[in-house]
């Protein structure tokens, strides 16, 4: 008896080369093409979800690098002094629950997901300026390292960031 090679790539047995027609194309069409691409999840911070990453940040001699061939020579110094690369972690509902995201970066628009909706920060390090609308307009508030269960209890209303950047580095 003849065992069917299979065929990695399709997962179909090679026997099924010499099918008739009518027989292959109801497994095609049942056949789901998997994405090459990863999804990213609708909670990450990521331009695939509508977020605007500042490129142009810059904190102390701390700032975004969108290539690492450029600026030249710009790279593999020592920066002098214990510098701590900012950083902030964002909750969706007081009280450290919900959906949550970790990050270093500086967002002109905080996308779909996280937009209006920020209501506890873990700042781990760096000052962070967090205003009410895109690209750093609007009502601002700064914040230090710390935990903040309830972002806005008493600055303001809750669930009303739409962009943030560092400002300081601690």
């Amino acid at each position: 008896m003849r065992m069917p090679v299979s065929d990695p790539i399709h997962g179909f047995g090679l026997s099924l080369l010499f099918a008739p027609c009518s027989l292959l194309l109801p497994l095609l069409k049942s056949r789901k093409n998997p994405s090459l691409m990863k999804s990213v999840p609708k909670t990450e911070l990521s331009p695939d979800n509508g977020c605007v990453i500042d490129t142009k940040w810059k904190v102390g001699p701390l700032s975004y690098h969108a290539c690492a061939a450029t600026p030249k020579d710009a790279h593999g110094k020592p920066l002098e002094g214990n510098l701590r690369l900012p950083e902030i972690i964002i909750y969706d509902h007081t009280g450290f629950k919900g959906a949550y995201a970790r990050t270093n970066l500086s967002f002109h628009y905080l996308g779909d997901f996280w937009n209006d909706r920020i209501s506890c920060v873990i700042i781990v390090s760096g000052i962070w300026r967090f205003y009410r609308d895109e690209y750093y307009k609007g009502d601002y508030w700064d914040l230090g390292p710390g935990f903040y269960e309830s972002f806005f209890t008493e600055a303001g209303p809750d669930d009303v960031v739409s962009s943030f950047q560092a400002i300081a580095l601690t």
